[in-house]
């Protein structure tokens, strides 16, 4: 009976110290956890460029750097920077993608993109061109503008080349005279139609 108990109580011993070294671990962990910088949200939805934007997360007062597309903001021209918040100003060069935090332990990549409210504009375009010939279309962030649309349908959706203020793009070989439709994505996509004609030579 004596040796039952014995054994009764060597196991529950085992089994005391197995369980707080599992405890243990997991609080370890937890701390290694709580050292990474984190990214929780950003925003707000629908901001525009030159708005202020916000992320919130955990050890954010390592981040030296924060990337979106199209343009970078380093830590000297935050709003706000602290362990939990960092706050700036949204650069007009920015595109629609995800953002990346950096941070000297290595990048943190949104989940999400970043989208914006952007009002794109059209102020040029040529009055003529040829056929597989390369035109430039001017304006204000034109750099949102996904596809272009030609005379007879004729579609463009890869570009020679895209700024804010630039579109540098080919003339399809199934264009015809007429207007230009711009469609610009963004948090309220919109197709823009040109006020002037394209004639096709």
């Amino acid at each position: 009976m004596k040796n039952i108990l014995h054994k009764h109580i060597f196991s529950g011993i085992c089994f005391l110290l197995l369980t707080a070294g599992m405890i243990s671990c997991k609080k370890d962990d937890d701390t290694v956890q709580s050292d990474k910088v984190t990214l929780l949200s950003f925003g707000p939805s629908g901001s525009k460029p030159g708005d202020q934007i916000s992320f919130i997360g955990a050890n954010l007062n390592k981040v030296t750097a924060i990337a979106l597309k199209g343009a970078t903001v380093e830590a000297a021209a935050f709003k706000e920077h602290t362990a939990d918040h960092i706050t700036l100003t949204v650069p007009p060069e920015t595109e629609k993608g995800v953002v990346t935090l950096k941070a000297p332990e290595g990048d943190v990549v949104s989940k999400t993109v970043l989208n914006l409210n952007v009002a794109v504009t059209i102020t040029t375009i040529p009055a003529t061109a040829a056929i597989g010939q390369t035109i430039t279309i001017k304006g204000t962030f034109v750099n949102w503008i996904t596809s272009v649309t030609f005379g007879n349908d004729a579609v463009v959706t890869e570009f020679v080349s895209q700024s804010l203020t630039d579109l540098v793009l080919k003339v399809p070989a199934t264009a015809t005279s007429g207007t230009l439709v711009f469609h610009a994505d963004g948090t309220e996509p919109v197709d823009i139609e040109s006020e002037e004609t394209l004639e096709i030579k």
